[in-house]
Parts: structure tokens; sequence; C-alpha cells
């Protein structure tokens, strides 16, 4: 086996026993990078379910500094970077600038 395949099976172990210990974490679209040997999550939900995986996996939030329109509306992603049984983090939700605002 490769370094590449070994450090993506790290990656995969570390996500398993990420939700293995922490099953209330809110549902997250996951994906491990081919490349780099990342955990990246995309969330379906607001800002509270980033805070849930803050509160776990630690790190610091980010708002990018650019926006998208989505749907005739204006979008930011926000993002956890942290770092998880020696495994790369990154976690996102995106939201409609107003909304953002409201939230923080």
């Amino acid at each position: 086996m490769g370094s590449n395949s070994t450090s993506q099976l790290s990656a995969a172990t570390a996500l398993a026993q990420l939700l293995a210990e922490y099953p209330e974490l809110p549902t997250a679209e996951w994906r491990i990078g081919s490349i780099i040997p990342t955990l990246e999550a995309f969330l379906f939900g607001d800002m509270s379910e980033l805070a849930a995986y803050a509160e776990v996996l630690g790190g610091s939030v980010r708002a990018a500094e650019s926006t998208y329109t989505l749907y005739d509306r204006e979008m930011r992603r926000h993002v956890l970077t942290t770092v998880w049984r020696d495994v790369p983090v990154e976690v996102s939700v995106a939201l409609p600038v107003a909304a953002a605002a409201v939230s923080a």
C-alpha cells in the first residue's frame, strides 16, 4: 500500500472514530482529499451546526472574505479548521450573508 493510501486510511479511520464517538453531531457530507488526506465536511444547516463541530473538535471558525451568488442570494462560506487524531479537518457551511450577520 502506498503512502497516500495509508494516509487516506488514517483519515478514514479518524472519521469513523469521530462519528462513532459523537453520533449526536449534525449530519454532514464528508470527503477525504485524494492528494492531501484532509477530512472535509459540508453542512446543510446553520451556524449552530458548525458550532456543534467546533465544540467537539476545537479549532477556529472563519468567514470567507469573498461572497458568491446562489439562486439570487448573496452567500458566504464559514469554515471550521482543526485537527482530529492527527488528520487536518475542515467543516464548512454556506449561509446567506444577511443570516450570517444575524447569527454572529
